[in-house]
């Protein structure tokens, strides 16, 4: 009948219009991790960006007050207001790199959640980049912003890992060994006289640690 045809026709549309509202919801819930991915990498990409401008204008101002100092002229080098204050903000204190992994991210000040979303957290109660002690450096496995640490598992004994300071002092360390421990082992953080790195990241679903021990073996300023 025409009644029972007509019923049939919206039955239809109804299910088509439900399709197209759960399809988009779809979409939608897929493209959240693309946005923040794509976000949280334009975001480090800036800092590494104003952090090397810091470094290359800072090593230019030593040159000039080397020059001044030898009676030549001097030129005016300094970083800009606006990076020296967003960086200050953020407590960028410098940059790693691991050439053979494809890591190069800003070392932020402390691990909290918005430092381990902008890059590599330095924890606060271990040595400086560079210092005697050990310096240790945690990264997200896996996180929507960024590859960060995801990688690391796969550093091999004798690799390099590159650290560089707010001054553009580098410090090379070679990977030693690497072990999984507890989620509460404190031991990472013990301090010795030599200059070490160590390197955290999540591992077996962030069940359990990843620890990353390397040695400092030159240092260039």
């Amino acid at each position: 009948s025409l009644s029972y045809q007509t019923t049939r026709k919206r039955g239809k549309m109804k299910r088509k219009v439900i399709a197209g509202i759960l399809i988009a919801l779809g979409l939608a819930v897929m493209s959240v991790p693309l946005y923040f991915k794509i976000t949280g990498s334009q975001k480090s990409n800036e800092m590494i960006e104003r952090f090397e401008h810091m470094v290359e204008q800072e090593t230019v101002t030593e040159h000039e007050e080397e020059k001044e100092d030898c009676g030549q002229e001097e030129t005016e080098a300094t970083i800009s207001e606006e990076d020296a204050a967003t960086l200050a903000k953020e407590e960028v204190i410098g940059l790693i790199e691991i050439e053979t992994l494809d890591i190069k991210y800003a070392v932020m000040e402390g691990t909290g959640n918005h430092e381990l979303s902008c890059g590599i957290g330095h924890i606060t109660d271990t040595a400086g980049i560079g210092e005697k002690g050990n310096c240790v450096l945690a990264g997200h496995n896996g996180s929507r912003h960024g590859t960060f640490f995801t990688n690391l598992k796969t550093i091999q004994t004798g690799e390099v890992v590159k650290l560089t300071d707010k001054e553009g002092n580098q410090y090379f360390y070679e990977v030693e060994s690497m072990e999984v421990v507890g989620p509460y082992d404190n031991s990472v953080k013990d301090q010795g006289e030599e200059a070490e790195l160590t390197l955290i990241t999540c591992e077996n679903k962030g069940t359990m640690r990843l620890i990353v021990k390397c040695s400092m073996q030159e240092v260039v300023e």
